[in-house]
């Protein structure tokens, strides 16, 4: 006697037997946006993925410097502010950031001249940063946020930080990307 998977199984190659055989297609669903790609633990889709570059990325390195990336074709009109959402993880695992010690920068890569920046603030706690620039960052503009003295997390780890920005007219910050942050390699 056999067991009904094995039973399901035969059948299975069977009927792909059969679709060779005879030449006769079965229709499977076509993917869609949502499923293009292939992602086996879950991640961020490639038109939200933010690039980056990082400095000493050690676990436990208190000297880590990230460069997150901010491409021109995300920054349609001009910026107000920023807002960097950062998982409970990062902390958990002891990483820090320092808001005293970050820039913005005009360019791509690791950056040029320095934005000018009105205020940083961060609320101990809640995984946010958010960034005011003097003026407003014009629309089109490839700029860096540089965080310095960032001390890493204790182990190897995927850390998903998150950019939300004010746009000039708008009322609420939008979702722009997530930089997929692979943090404490050797």
């Amino acid at each position: 006697m056999t067991s009904p998977k094995r039973s399901l199984r035969f059948a299975m190659l069977a009927l792909a037997a059969a679709t060779l055989a005879t030449g006769v297609g079965v229709a499977l669903p076509q993917p869609t946006s949502a499923q293009s790609g292939l992602t086996i633990f879950g991640g961020v889709e490639a038109e939200y993925r933010l690039r980056y570059f990082i400095d000493f990325n050690r676990p436990r390195n208190r000297n880590s410097r990230y460069y997150l990336q901010v491409p021109r074709t995300k920054v349609e009109r001009d910026v107000l502010s920023l807002e960097l959402e950062y998982p409970e993880s990062f902390t958990a695992r002891r990483g820090r950031l320092n808001p005293d010690t970050i820039q913005l920068r005009q360019g791509d890569w690791r950056g040029g001249d320095i934005i000018p920046v009105q205020s940083i603030e961060a609320e101990e706690g809640s995984g946010r940063i958010v960034i005011t620039p003097e003026a407003p960052i014009p629309a089109n503009t490839n700029f860096v946020i540089v965080m310095n003295n960032v001390t890493n997390p204790n182990r190897y780890g995927y850390h998903y930080f998150n950019l939300n920005m004010m746009f000039q007219g708008d009322v609420l910050n939008q979702y722009v990307g997530t930089w997929p942050l692979e943090l404490g390699v050797d």
